[in-house]
């Protein structure tokens, strides 16, 4: 009996057939010292099988993860997935997180969240996904790209872990975008860096500024132009840290009019000029990979 694909001509020409770039699921061999590249508008789930990888995601930089983590990248987050020996990924992209139990959604580990301090942490993989990855990789390297296939895997694996993992678990692994409504936070977390203030932020969602602002601080516990300026922030501190970029690049990207402005902003946000951040920063940087 043959174990490949059959007909496989069939499915590629099949309008339910989707590319690897809009498959749910995809794998990675990463080798050492390689890093994987994750497109912003979506969340994703990432499986390390195999190695160990080290990780920045917005604030998190040099995050060490090994074989048999599982950990959470939110959208629009600043990501960047680099092997430090060679390593096996299963990633699961998606935008958002489906109900798939009636007697359970992320909206019930709210309360959880409160009393937890994120650190951008994994949790393991346990054997009942260990089991799950194995027939999914199998299948992906049969080229079985059915996008009716890759939602019935996701369903089955947002069923998993909330058969197999604690509500505290799930709330550590989902903390970014949990709250009442998973929406609005995916929608905030999604566009927040393409807006120059709230104002434009609460014209995209279609809401009054007022309403806007009262539903804005009862997700993120603060107002708006408050946690807008800590994430540009936090956005900037991760840039200044890269090796080779200078001022002039950090005020396009971050559309700031002037030297004089982004000075100003240094100050009031870390204490010091833009040179002496990016030195301070790119020597860290430097000692660690030391």
């Amino acid at each position: 009996m043959s174990s490949e694909l059959l007909y496989l001509q069939e499915h590629l020409s099949c309008r339910h057939y989707v590319s690897d770039y809009r498959c749910a699921f995809f794998s990675r061999v990463i080798k050492s010292d390689n890093h994987v590249d994750l497109e912003k508008p979506y969340n994703y789930l990432v499986f390390l099988c195999e190695g160990a990888a080290v990780v920045n995601c917005n604030e998190f930089v040099n995050k060490h993860f090994k074989k048999g983590d599982l950990f959470f990248i939110p959208k629009a987050a600043e990501t960047k997935i680099t092997a430090i020996k060679n390593s096996k990924l299963v990633i699961c992209m998606f935008e958002t997180i489906k109900n798939v139990c009636d007697k359970f959604d992320l909206y019930a580990c709210r309360a959880i969240c409160k009393e937890i301090e994120y650190e951008f942490k994994p949790v393991k993989i346990l054997p009942q996904l260990n089991v799950f990855l194995e027939q999914l990789v199998y299948y992906l390297n049969q080229r079985v790209a059915c996008e009716h296939y890759h939602e019935l895997k996701q369903q089955e694996m947002f069923l998993i872990l909330r058969w197999f993992y604690s509500k505290e678990q799930l709330a550590q692994l989902f903390y970014p975008i949990i709250g009442q409504s998973i929406s609005f936070k995916s929608f905030v977390l999604e566009n927040h860096m393409k807006v120059r203030n709230s104002h434009e932020l609460s014209d995209l969602w279609i809401m009054g500024r007022s309403s806007f602002d009262t539903k804005f601080k009862q997700e993120f516990g603060e107002p708006p132009g408050q946690w807008l300026l800590k994430q540009k922030a936090k956005h900037i501190k991760i840039h200044m840290a890269m090796p080779g970029i200078n001022i002039s690049d950090i005020l396009i990207k971050f559309d700031f009019n002037s030297a004089t402005h982004f000075t100003r902003f240094c100050k009031q946000q870390f204490g010091c000029p833009p040179s002496e951040l990016m030195a301070k920063l790119q020597a860290e940087e430097l000692r660690k990979a030391n």
